[in-house]
């Protein structure tokens, strides 16, 4: 079993991330702090360590730098989790030896694949750099060399000769040279039936079309314009050994492994389901007030949605997009949220501002892209008077219209800190009066249908 140290002060990120990666059968131990995580890689071997580049007393580069020089845990893989992109901060960890980055929240499937990549992946594959001029190769040599193990060759006759001594993993390959330019040098090594599968990178100044279609023309895998941008190209190299080392396991992997992905992918939706869950309950638990709220909206929302016909999937993602609509909330002050009076105009701009946070949030999550759409517009008003954008009628995308129907009845038949739920015959007329107005006419009227068939209130903020 893979031990993974999971190094973070943010305790939701913690609780989520150990689920995740338990579930799939990773042994996790988790560290608070940077030094609490390096005195844990001490006492003993962890095959991966996720390490957060914000923490409260270190910083996760400065932890880093540490353990790169420990020698007996200087070798430690190392996957930075992150919730922003600094551009700096990347070239650092790059620099420092980091296999990758995970983007905050991590959901399942992210978080899974770059975990098995990095745990997989072949540390210090060689690399033959093809150039004639020096201070390219000796800048390319530093650049690299933090990651993989690189060799230079002056012009195609040395890399050649070279070649057959050791092979390389890949080529990275000047177009222009004097005597063999980059083309005919990439010629040659096709030529020989032992070279055909390992992959080349050109490395050129050109900008234009026609350079760039001639090189994959050629056969290249890829193109690296110069000057290098250090974190382009680290992540151009990576994605093209990645696809080689799989190419050259494929064949007799691929029913182990077409069996093992449709047991993930079964597990992940599970696990995705938990975490969506874990997060619903965590948003709802910041206020005391509304203990359930997200759950209520998620269930109306879903009544909803079968009353329109949609099919069980789309279904499905409506009940987990509802589930997490109000996640901004996460960044909202709890004195804001729970204020018993009214809120001055400043705070209601605070409140409002949770559309926004919680749609930056989501959009991250690229496995599933409309899971942000919920948390954004569910505000908006089918006039156009709403917020964050102001769009109206079926601009506002359809899923939000649902929930914003489905969050308006239970804002309403719920307990509040300002005031206790209201009726449902209240709640009945304030939705009858809010068609074409705040809400969609057709979709109210499903609501309104709803409300009439509970004669036994069971949709009063879940108080029966």
């Amino acid at each position: 079993m893979k031990r993974i140290l999971l190094a973070d002060d943010d305790d939701m990120n913690l609780m989520v991330t150990d689920m995740i990666l338990s579930e799939m059968g990773y042994e996790v131990t988790s560290a608070e702090n940077g030094r609490a995580c390096i005195e844990l890689l001490k006492e003993g071997h962890h095959d991966l360590l996720l390490l957060d580049i914000e923490m409260k007393d270190m910083r996760g580069l400065e932890v880093l730098r540490e353990i790169r020089s420990i020698p007996e845990i200087s070798d430690t893989r190392t996957v930075f989790l992150t919730a922003s992109s600094h551009r700096e901060d990347m070239m650092d960890a790059i620099r420092l030896g980091a296999l990758d980055f995970i983007r905050k929240p991590a959901l399942p499937e992210n978080l899974l694949h770059v975990v098995r990549n990095a745990l997989s992946a072949r540390i210090r594959d060689l690399i033959l750099v093809v150039d004639d001029d020096p201070m390219t190769r000796m800048a390319t040599e530093e650049m690299f060399g933090i990651r993989y193990r690189v060799v230079c060759a002056e012009g195609g006759e040395e890399a050649l000769s070279y070649m057959v001594e050791e092979k390389p993993d890949l080529i990275l390959l000047d177009f222009h040279m004097p005597g063999m330019n980059g083309l005919q040098v990439l010629e040659k090594i096709r030529e020989n039936e032992s070279y055909g599968n390992i992959p080349v990178i050109f490395l050129t100044a050109d900008d234009d079309a026609d350079t760039e279609a001639e090189l994959f023309e050629a056969g290249a895998m890829d193109y690296i314009r110069k000057p290098y941008i250090m974190q382009v190209a680290l992540q151009r190299i990576r994605r093209v050994l990645e696809l080689k080392h799989l190419q050259d396991s494929l064949q007799d992997e691929v029913e182990r492994k077409t069996i093992a992905v449709v047991e993930s992918n079964r597990k992940i939706r599970k696990i995705s389901q938990q975490v969506i869950l874990a997060l619903a309950g965590i948003i709802d638990e910041k206020d005391r007030y509304t203990r359930g709220h997200s759950t209520r909206v998620a269930d109306y929302s879903r009544d909803i949605a079968k009353r329109m016909g949609k099919p069980k999937v789309e279904i499905n993602d409506i009940y987990n997009i509802a589930l997490l609509h109000d996640v901004g909330k996460v960044s909202i002050p709890r004195s804001i949220i729970n204020k018993p009076g009214k809120l001055s105009p400043e705070e209601f701009e605070i409140i409002k501002n949770h559309t926004v946070a919680g749609y930056e949030v989501l959009k991250t999550i690229s496995e599933m892209p409309s899971l942000s759409v919920g948390a954004r517009w569910h505000h908006e008003r089918f006039d156009g008077r709403g917020y964050p954008d102001g769009i109206s009628g079926r601009d506002i995308p359809e899923i939000a219209r649902i929930i914003s129907v489905a969050d308006c009845y239970d804002a309403m038949t719920s307990d509040r800190s300002y005031r206790k739920a209201l009726p449902q015959d209240f709640a009945r007329e304030e939705i009858k009066r809010g068609r074409g107005s705040q809400l969609d006419p057709d979709i109210a009227d499903i609501m309104l249908k709803m409300i009439d068939e509970d004669t036994g209130f069971r949709m009063c903020g879940g108080k029966g």
